[in-house]
């Protein structure tokens, strides 16, 4: 009786250790920790997948010994931590996608056509929600928050529970890893931001060609035909771009995890 009893204490620990882990996971990845989306809805999916992960964590080595409750507490922050960091990477793609369309929209001349984001309480243009709207779409097609579930999973091979390092090494590892979101960002509007470039270039020839055209009147509507035609013929770039960041972010997401372990 007294083993059954300790066996299921112990799973009952692990299982909390997982769900906090899923639920750090879903504050910050994208899509899935989406503001619409109810906390109970979350909570609950965090809940089912510490069920289906309980298996996974168990199997990846002993759980550490807990002998007061702020031990439990500092693995709980841990846990929500570890979690945290693998939604923040995948979250990382649409802020680079935010800022194409940022970058894109000032270019098109949509800069001052905003509209508020509930996600993040900030203003984007409308070319940048445009871009945020495609990467979902995209994002879903690819099984991208498959890749999110996998990484959760892995990191329990990566980073048994309460085995994640704090010496400072995952802030530097995010700041080198944030600095990718600009790539991603001129890699998705490279396209427009080359050809709208090129076209104010054209423009220019031209008002100094020909001083007596308003080049103003004409320029401007040229150059939101242009713009939008050139996202619309640019999206397969968009779709390879966001596809070869997921893949990247993912690596780099488990990479970081597995440098964070104790030794």
């Amino acid at each position: 009786m007294f083993e059954f009893v300790t066996y299921g204490a112990e799973k009952l620990q692990i299982f909390l250790m997982v769900s906090i882990r899923a639920a750090g996971m879903f504050v910050m990845a994208p899509i899935l920790g989406d503001k619409a989306i109810p906390p109970m809805i979350k909570a609950g999916f965090a809940i089912i997948l510490a069920i289906v992960l309980i298996p996974v964590a168990s199997k990846v080595a002993a759980l550490p010994v807990v002998d007061s409750n702020w031990h439990l507490l500092l693995f709980a922050i841990k846990e929500f931590l570890v979690g945290a960091v693998i939604g923040l990477f995948f979250t990382l793609l649409f802020v680079g996608v935010r800022m194409a369309g940022d970058i894109v929209g000032y270019q098109i001349g949509l800069m001052m056509a905003n509209i508020m984001d509930p996600n993040t309480n900030t203003q984007h243009s409308l070319v940048s929600e445009f871009y945020y709207l495609v990467a979902v779409l995209i994002f879903l097609a690819i099984d991208g928050h498959h890749a999110i579930v996998a990484a959760l999973a892995d990191s329990f091979r990566l980073i048994p529970i309460g085995a994640l390092a704090s010496d400072g090494v995952l802030g530097e590892q995010l700041i080198r890893f944030t600095a990718h979101t600009f790539i991603i960002g001129l890699k998705v509007g490279a396209p427009v931001i080359v050809t709208l470039f090129m076209t104010s270039v054209t423009l220019g020839v031209v008002a100094r060609t020909v001083p007596q055209m308003n080049i103003f009147l004409v320029g401007i509507p040229l150059k939101i035909i242009v713009g939008f035609a050139v996202m619309a013929v640019a999206l397969p770039v968009t779709k390879y771009v966001i596809h070869q960041s997921l893949n990247y972010l993912n690596d780099g997401a488990l990479g970081v995890l597995s440098g964070l372990r104790v030794n």
